[in-house]
């Protein structure tokens, strides 16, 4: 198996690029089946789980941050950061607390992205998109490196990502009631200017509140652009690398067009493709091969994957996953209307 240098995430030994990045494989290396029962990754964060540590291992447990957050636990720890539970203690109650590696504090491309999902958040209230409360930096204290910290609302479901590796296949009424929900979402983001551009199974929080309820939470603006009158905040991608994942990018994506709001209804399309027939529409052994694919092939109907499926279902997806964006629903909302009007065609 080869493991991808970026993401962690292993690959045959087959493959040269990891289909979520981009990164170049290196070679393989013997990975015991023990050592891979022993890592259970959480996707949706890039994170891994592990017992919390204790106050010996890791400093940060058991200190109030900004006389406000005490850290209780490591929820998970990934390549740039952690994310701890923390008591907000005039309150009482818990929240997520994000924090930046710091020696990633003081490097420009990684510390830009964690205030611009700051930004992003900020400009979004609706309860289908993860809730901010803080953000603030700690400068550098003699040897102490600065830190970086975003606080949050502390979820506790599973991501769309689980819930498809568990069930494959989703009920086509959920799916439907789920999408029109992260749609309203993105709406409301998309009317403050803040276009997502990472949109995936593993950036959608799925909370239940009981058999009937469910509520999606999309998160993760790490890769949100933000117009600010007129003029766009520096990018990762205006540095001179892809922002996306592969699998879920827009062709205006893959050739670094200008995006809009209509480059998260291509990946909403691709999501809901996704759910009701339990893969892709494209798949590819590089990524190079993806990309040709996302530019000029069209997806298979969904309705030929999936016979019970309401063709006014299939059209809407299909329309969303138009090559050209003016070809595509205008809002979310559209996509939302036309998902549950094809429920009765």
């Amino acid at each position: 198996m080869k493991t991808c240098p970026q993401c962690g995430r292993m690959w045959t030994d087959t493959m040269r690029f990891c289909p979520m990045d981009g990164a170049e494989l290196p070679a393989a290396r013997a990975v015991s089946s023990t050592s891979i029962a022993r890592k259970i990754t959480r996707e949706e964060t890039g994170l891994t789980r592990e017992r919390p540590p204790s106050s010996d291992s890791d400093p940060l447990i058991g200190q109030v941050l900004e006389g406000k957050y005490q850290i209780q636990s490591k929820i998970g720890q990934g390549a740039t950061g952690a994310i701890y539970r923390a008591e907000r203690i005039n309150i009482g109650d818990c929240v997520a607390v994000k924090v930046l590696k710091p020696e990633l504090a003081e490097d420009y491309a990684a510390s830009e992205r964690f205030r611009r999902e700051a930004l992003a958040l900020g400009r979004i209230r609706h309860p289908n998109v993860i809730a901010i409360y803080d953000y603030f930096e700690q400068q550098r204290r003699g040897d102490h490196p600065p830190s970086i910290f975003l606080v949050m609302e502390l979820l506790s479901g599973k991501t769309l990502r689980d819930v498809l590796r568990q069930e494959h296949v989703l009920d086509i009424r959920r799916t439907v009631r789920l999408m029109i929900q992260v749609c309203s979402a993105l709406h409301v983001a998309h009317e403050r200017n803040v276009i997502h551009r990472d949109l995936k199974p593993e950036n959608i929080m799925v909370e239940q509140y009981d058999r009937q309820n469910e509520m999606p939470k999309v998160i993760d603006f790490g890769l949100a652009r933000l117009r600010l009158t007129g003029k766009l905040i520096k990018t990762l991608t205006e540095q001179g690398r892809v922002a996306g994942t592969p699998y879920y990018m827009s062709p205006e994506q893959w050739m670094d067009r200008p995006l809009d709001a209509r480059t998260d209804i291509y990946a909403l399309g691709i999501i809901c493709y996704e759910m009701l027939t339990g893969c892709v529409p494209f798949n590819a052994d590089t990524v190079m091969q993806l990309a040709n694919k996302h530019v000029k092939l069209p997806p298979q109907p969904p309705i030929e994957l999936r016979r019970e499926l309401p063709m006014g279902v299939s059209q809407a997806i299909l329309r969303a996953l138009a090559k050209q964006p003016h070809e595509r629903p205008a809002t979310t909302l559209e996509l939302a209307d036309a998902l549950q009007r094809g429920l009765s065609s």
